[in-house]
């Protein structure tokens, strides 16, 4: 697996800045790089559609959708035009909230562990690196302004819930990552130093290429406006409460434009037809090296 393309999942409490730092990396690594945004099962399955028929029916979507992108991740990895397959969040998010909710829409969390132990584990690429981003539950509050911008946001608010995912990411997920986790503290850390330790971990594991790229390019502008080519779209498909806010500007990917959200991207191709950005299947196909 040497010459694959590692696997970077970015997983952690609410706050933490798993968002921010990919829409860093896939902006400073171009077509280069290949992601995931964060699991939306309101984009997947539209925002009036139930998930699934069972009350435990978001989080065993939520584990299904790990499934297939574990599945996908073997093949995409194999590109030799990918240098880095980044994750918005990965099978941790999902236990995460098994574990620490007390809403009925979720799985017993021993059943979703068991669910990743027999089903998911297996089928995951041997380059996978987890990043897990620890906030502190005072942090978490502050830096989103101690108050949820939409109704059913409001759980992520909630300071039993975050106390007890900062207890799973402390404890608990360390152990279920397919190779031991860089742990980085983000109470106090700046921006910059948080992206030199992730940029550590690939070249620790032999990516030193990519680690310079990463800590060579400037930042995207924070919450830029969305591109008017995806505001039909972007509303057609459920807006701010589907979408959450643009996080990069429109760019060049791969002969199409794609602008990342905060749980979705956005892609036109060189046609000029739009659609949600998946790459469980909108990926381009495989190239053979020459």
């Amino acid at each position: 697996m040497a010459d694959h393309a590692p696997v970077l999942a970015l997983d952690g409490p609410p706050g933490a800045g798993k968002t921010s730092l990919l829409t860093h990396m896939v902006y400073a690594l171009g077509d280069t790089a290949m992601w995931f945004t964060e699991p939306n099962a309101r984009l997947a399955t539209g925002l009036a559609a139930p998930v699934h028929p069972s009350p435990a029916g978001h989080t065993l979507w939520f584990l299904r959708h790990e499934l297939d992108k574990a599945r996908a991740m073997a093949h995409l990895v194999t590109d030799p035009a990918t240098s880095l397959l980044i994750c918005d969040r990965n099978h941790l998010g999902a236990l995460a909230y098994c574990y620490a909710t007390r809403a009925e829409d979720s799985l017993p969390y021993r059943t979703a562990r068991d669910f990743y132990a027999r089903r998911i584990a297996p089928e995951l690429p041997e380059t996978v690196l987890t990043a897990i981003l620890l906030v502190s539950p005072e942090q978490s509050l502050t830096r989103r302004g101690n108050a949820a911008e939409l109704p059913r946001w409001k759980q992520w608010f909630d300071k039993g819930l975050l106390e007890r995912l900062h207890t799973f990411y402390t404890d608990i997920a360390p152990t279920l990552c397919p190779t031991p986790p860089t742990v980085i503290n983000i109470d106090g850390a700046t921006r910059e130093s948080v992206l030199a330790q992730v940029a550590d971990v690939l070249a620790d594991t032999g990516f030193d290429h990519t680690a310079q790229a990463l800590t060579s390019s400037a930042a995207p502008a924070t919450r830029p406006p969305l591109d008017e080519q995806f505001t039909d779209a972007y509303t057609q498909l459920g807006g701010l409460e589907a979408f959450g806010h643009p996080c990069t500007p429109a760019f060049a990917h791969r002969g199409a434009t794609v602008q990342l959200c905060q749980l979705g991207a956005l892609h036109a191709d060189a046609a000029g037809h739009i659609r949600l950005w998946n790459p469980l299947t909108d990926a381009p196909p495989v190239r053979k090296a020459a």
